[in-house]
């Protein structure tokens, strides 16, 4: 991956060595870069001091109540949820080039996306996504949680620029991407124009982007990557739970109940989930499709977005009922 070594040279490992230093304190002695997950936009590195390892990520994504919520779950003593390491002046994060630098303890232990979970994990997981939803912060912080997905905002313009550029593809990624759009452009075009209702219902605090890559397994489960929060109706996170998702969501039905017998009970509102499948797809396949064509990692980013229309959340985003969890 040339790409990585490029991410690293982006900040300059001198330069981030004194960010951390700076505004945390932290005398690093062993800076790693890491790569997991669809979010060009961050980068994040395994920081090494003399005593602790961390977790240290520089993203321009979500909001700054993504990390005010983790913050306030974890210093309520929510297991599951990491600490926010305090900078020197005692804030959750720093600000460079206009991006965050927050840092976390280092969980050493892979993604659930990768390793896959047992059933009674998953019952677990279910346990810990309830205790968000439970959660009730301050007025202050739950009145500045976004109620709209800050990745939707922005991706009718993404979807213009795909659009256009796929009119006149260029390589062979492209011209395959261009034949997908053609294929599914039904599906395409209804995720473009046909979004269903949003609920009104109650909302929660919402991780936004609970699957499996954002879950690290060690002695329990750790949700992690909270740039996404929102305010929103449980089935928000709940849908990434009820199909559609391959790997990174319940792949049997018996991981699926699991699931959902830890989270407890609660009627499922279909057409919130309706909704926030539609919402997800039409994000993911835009998406996926903008990184097939400006990288990194074209020829994967075209694989997911293949699977994402084929069998995966697409598929059930467009159904005309999506009844089959009831």
């Amino acid at each position: 991956m040339g790409w990585l070594a490029g991410m690293l040279a982006g900040v300059g490992e001198t330069l981030m060595r004194k960010w951390l230093l700076a505004d945390f304190g932290l005398e690093v002695v062993e800076l790693t870069p890491v790569v997991h997950g669809a979010d060009v936009a961050a980068q994040v590195w395994r920081a090494t001091t003399a005593t602790n390892t961390y977790a240290v990520k520089w993203s321009g994504a979500g909001t700054n109540t993504g990390h005010q919520i983790a913050a306030y779950l974890a210093d309520s003593g929510l297991p599951g949820v990491l600490e926010l390491i305090r900078t020197s002046e005692g804030g959750l994060w720093s600000v460079h080039a206009k991006k965050r630098l927050t840092i976390t303890p280092w969980i050493d232990g892979p993604r659930a996306a990768e390793s896959g979970l047992t059933d009674e994990q998953w019952s677990v997981y279910g346990v810990l996504l309830r205790r968000v939803h439970d959660a009730e912060p301050p007025p202050r912080l739950r009145d500045a949680l976004p109620r709209h997905s800050h990745i939707d905002a922005r991706t009718p313009a993404i979807a213009e620029e795909v659009r256009t550029r796929l009119e006149t593809p260029e390589g062979e990624v492209e011209e395959e991407l261009a034949a997908v759009w053609k294929q599914y452009e039904h599906v395409i075009a209804d995720l473009l124009t046909n979004r269903p209702p949003a609920p009104d219902g109650p909302r929660v605090v919402c991780h936004g982007d609970p699957h499996l890559g954002n879950v690290l397994v060690n002695d329990g489960l750790h949700l992690i990557d909270w740039d996404d929060v929102i305010y929103a109706a449980r089935e928000q996170d709940l849908m990434f739970m009820l199909g559609g998702m391959g790997d990174v969501g319940p792949t049997t039905p018996a991981q699926r109940d699991a699931f959902l017998a830890g989270y407890g009970p609660h009627t499922l509102d279909q057409d919130a989930v309706h909704y926030y499948r539609h919402v997800r797809a039409y994000e993911d396949v835009v998406g996926w499709s903008h990184q097939a064509i400006t990288g990194p990692d074209e020829a994967d980013a075209l694989q997911v977005t293949k699977g994402i229309l084929a069998e995966g959340l697409a598929a059930l985003a467009v159904s005309a009922a999506p009844r089959e969890m009831r």
